[in-house]
């Protein structure tokens, strides 16, 4: 991946190709960032084992996250929780937690509505995930 990768202009953070970071989720000195997943899983998930983590370490964003209910609805649906959640061990997140979660909210959640406090997860380290982290900005009219 090259470092000289341009800014990414998009016009709402929901455009974002990735884990979206602004706000209360922002990175510290960064005000909008965000994680290409495709190439990080392509670089750090292949052959690896998934882990059971307990729900109660995990910061994943609320399910209101870009403004509507993302625990209902047609997303919410096809969302299957046989496929496990992508985690950063170590990330900074709001809630001081071990893990931030990337990826899998809706599955996480339907997990909990059917009485789970654990799930299948992916664990990818902070440090190995740092060179998938990129800025973007938030333009009008794009």
């Amino acid at each position: 991946m090259p470092l000289n990768k341009p800014i990414l202009r998009v016009s709402k953070p929901s455009e974002v190709p990735g884990h979206s970071m602004y706000g209360g989720w922002a990175l510290p000195g960064r005000e909008y960032s965000y994680i290409a997943l495709f190439d990080l899983a392509k670089k750090h998930m292949l052959g690896k084992p998934a882990k059971t983590i307990l729900f109660r370490d995990i910061c994943a964003k609320p399910g209101d996250w870009f403004g509507g209910d993302d625990f209902s609805g047609e997303r919410y649906e096809a969302a299957d929780p046989q496929y496990p959640g992508i985690l950063i061990h170590a990330m900074p997140n709001p809630c001081n937690r071990a893990y931030r979660m990337v990826d899998g909210r809706r599955r996480m959640e339907k997990l909990r509505r059917n009485g789970f406090d654990s799930g299948e997860f992916f664990v990818i380290e902070f440090a190995d995930c740092e060179e998938f982290i990129f800025d973007f900005l938030i333009e009008e009219n794009i």
